[in-house]
Formats: C-alpha cells, sequence, structure tokens
C-alpha cells in the first residue's frame, strides 16, 4: 500500500509564511541532537519529511505482512513491531494535521 504523495506534499510545499526552525549552539538538547544537518529547516520540509517516513513505515509493514503470510518470516515480532511503528507514524500525522486544521480555521475566524 503506497499512499500517492503528490497532492499533499506540493500543498505543504506551497506553505507560505512560516519562519525556519533554528537551532541555537547552546546547550544540548534532544531536538538538536534529532535535527542535526544545517541550522534552519523549514516547517513545510519538516511536514513532507515526517510524510514521506510515515508512508515508508507504512510500506514496510505491508511487506512484513506479506512476509508473514507467506511464511518467509520467522519471527512474528517484527510483524507486529513494524505493524506499530506504522501505526503510530501515522496516528502522529494525523494528530498534527488535525491541529494545523483547527489552527487555520481559528486564523480564518480571527476578525480584522
Amino acid at each position: 500500500m503506497k499512499i500517492d504523495s503528490g497532492s499533499f506534499v506540493d500543498q505543504l510545499r506551497m506553505l507560505k509564511g512560516v519562519g525556519p526552525i533554528e537551532k541555537t549552539s547552546q546547550g544540548t538538547s534532544g531536538i538538536e541532537g534529532a535535527v542535526g544537518g544545517d541550522n534552519k529547516t523549514s516547517f513545510s520540509d519538516m511536514l513532507v519529511k515526517q510524510y514521506e517516513e510515515s508512508n515508508r513505515l507504512g510500506v514496510e509493514a505491508e511487506q512484513a505482512i506479506q512476509r508473514s503470510i507467506l511464511g518467509e518470516s520467522d519471527n512474528p515480532h517484527e510483524t507486529v513491531i513494524a505493524v506499530q511503528k506504522a501505526s503510530v507514524s501515522l496516528t502522529l500525522m494525523m494528530g498534527i494535521k488535525e491541529r494545523l486544521e483547527r489552527a487555520y480555521q481559528e486564523i480564518i475566524r480571527t476578525p480584522i
């Protein structure tokens, strides 16, 4: 099961007016160690990466299920772990989507 990422990814890339997330060089936090790379990452790029990761985990879970059904995998725990990773990732993406929708609705209802 591969999710067609064309339209959603294109919409995420078209986000305008969202500033980059900056990392400070002072101290070491969990976010700094996890993000890595350059000092600025745009919000839309972060969402696209998370979306692609969620899609990849879903594909891997589907493949693990197929291997398990065909008897190619001897360890059922690997299948369950792959499915749970995909489930958690999808739940996270749905939560982000719902919060973005609520924020958009809040901005639209704001009187000028």
